[in-house]
C-alpha cells in the first residue's frame, strides 16, 4: 500500500462538501450534494455502465441506504454533528473520544461519493511533473549519486553482512563526506508501484499527490518525527496513521474510500511549527540504515525497532507541510 499525501481546501470542505451532506441526511434534499456529485469522475465514468447494472451505481446504492437511516432524535443530533466539519473534527480523535460521531452501519457507497466529492473539489497537489523531475536528475553534477549507485552500495552491504564482515558493513554505510547529497525525486519508487497504483484506477500522477513511502515505512516517520516533537508525532498519527475518525470510515486500496486522515490548515500551522528546524535524513543513510536493520533482525546482533530506522521520504513530508501552511491549507492522506 502507497501512502499519498495532498493539499486539503478546507474552505471548500466546510463551506460546500460538508453542508451538502448535511441537507441529505437531515432534510432529504439530495439537489446540493447531486449537483457536485454528477461532476465527478467517478459519476462521469458510471455513466457508461450497462443499462443492466445502473442498479449498482455508487449514487443509487447510497441513495437506498441513506433512506434506510433511523431518523430519531438522537441521530438527527448525530447527523447534523457528523455534517458540521469544523464540531466534527473537535471530536474525531480515536485516542480521547471513544465514541466519534459516525453514522450504524457505515455506507461504502456513501463514503466513495464522500471520496469522489473530496478528489474534485477539495484535493491540491504538491506532485512536480515528470517532466520536471527528469530535468533536475540530467542537471545533476557528476560527482553525485545516481538511484544506480544507491542499490549498487546496498547490494555490497547485503553481501557484506551475509558474508558476516558486519564491522566493514557499517563502515560502507558511511558515504565520503565529498559527495553531495543524491537527487531525490517525488516518483514512484518502482514499476510494482506504477501497476499498483493503475490497477487501483488511478489516471493522472497530478490525482495522486506526493508519495510518502509504503505504508510500514510511516513508522519511520513516527519514530523520527517523535525524537522531535510529540505534538508533531500526534499531528502525524491523525494525518496518516488511522487516529482520526472520518465521517464515513475508511477502506484501504479502493478508489475513493482510500482517505485515511487529514488535517486542518490550522493543525497544518502547528506541524509546520514542530518542524521548522528539522533536518531531514539522507535518503542514502536511511536506505543504508534499513538494509542494517533486516540483517540485524536476521542476525539478532542487536534489538532495534523498525519506527527507530532512518525514514526515507522526510523530506517530501517537509516539502509538502510547509507549503501547505504557507497558502493555508490542510493536508490529506490517502493509502
Amino acid at each position: 500500500m502507497i501512502v499519498w499525501v495532498h493539499g486539503f481546501d478546507w474552505e471548500a470542505y466546510t463551506r460546500y462538501v460538508m453542508p451538502a451532506f448535511k441537507d441529505w441526511l437531515l432534510e432529504a434534499n439530495t439537489a446540493p450534494l447531486y449537483q457536485l456529485y454528477s461532476q465527478t469522475l467517478c459519476a462521469r465514468e458510471e455513466q457508461f455502465l450497462p443499462p443492466a447494472l445502473y442498479s449498482s451505481r455508487t449514487w443509487t446504492r447510497a441513495q437506498s441506504f441513506v433512506a434506510q437511516l433511523p431518523q430519531g432524535a438522537h441521530t438527527r443530533r448525530e447527523y447534523q454533528i457528523l455534517c458540521n466539519a469544523e464540531t466534527f473534527t473537535s471530536l474525531s480523535d480515536r485516542y480521547v473520544h471513544h465514541h466519534p460521531p459516525q453514522l450504524y452501519p457505515n455506507s461504502d457507497a456513501l463514503r466513495s461519493i464522500w471520496g469522489a466529492l473530496i478528489a474534485e473539489y477539495c484535493q491540491v497537489s504538491f506532485t512536480l511533473p515528470r517532466e520536471a523531475a527528469h530535468e533536475g536528475e540530467m542537471e545533476r553534477k557528476p560527482e553525485e549519486l545516481s538511484a544506480k549507485q544507491m542499490t549498487d552500495q546496498g547490494e555490497i552491504l547485503s553481501l557484506l553482512y551475509a558474508a558476516g564482515l558486519g564491522a566493514l558493513a557499517g563502515e560502507s554505510s558511511q558515504p565520503p563526506a565529498t559527495q553531495s547529497k543524491p537527487f531525490v525525486n517525488n516518483q514512484l519508487d518502482s514499476e510494482e508501484e506504477e501497476e499498483e497504483w493503475t490497477n487501483r484506477g488511478g489516471t493522472s500522477r497530478a490525482w495522486h499527490g506526493t508519495h510518502i513511502g509504503k505504508y510500514p515505512t510511516t513508522l519511520h516517520l513516527r519514530g523520527w518525527l517523535a525524537g522531535i516533537s510529540i505534538r508533531a508525532l500526534a499531528l502525524f498519527e491523525l494525518l496518516a496513521c488511522g487516529r482520526r475518525q472520518l465521517p464515513f470510515g475508511y477502506r484501504s486500496g479502493e478508489l475513493y474510500e482510500d482517505t485515511i486522515g487529514y488535517l486542518t490548515p490550522d493543525e497544518v500551522v502547528q506541524f509546520a511549527q514542530c518542524l521548522r528546524h528539522a533536518q531531514a535524513p539522507d535518503p542514502l543513510l536511511a536506505q543504508l540504515d534499513y538494509t542494517k536493520f533486516r540483517h540485524q533482525q536476521n542476525s539478532r546482533q542487536e534489538f532495534r525497532m523498525l519506527d527507530e530506522v532512518l525514514p526515507a521520504h522526510a523530506t517530501a513530508l517537509l516539502t509538502v507541510t510547509r507549503m501547505a501552511a504557507q497558502y493555508h491549507l490542510g493536508l490529506l492522506c490517502r493509502i
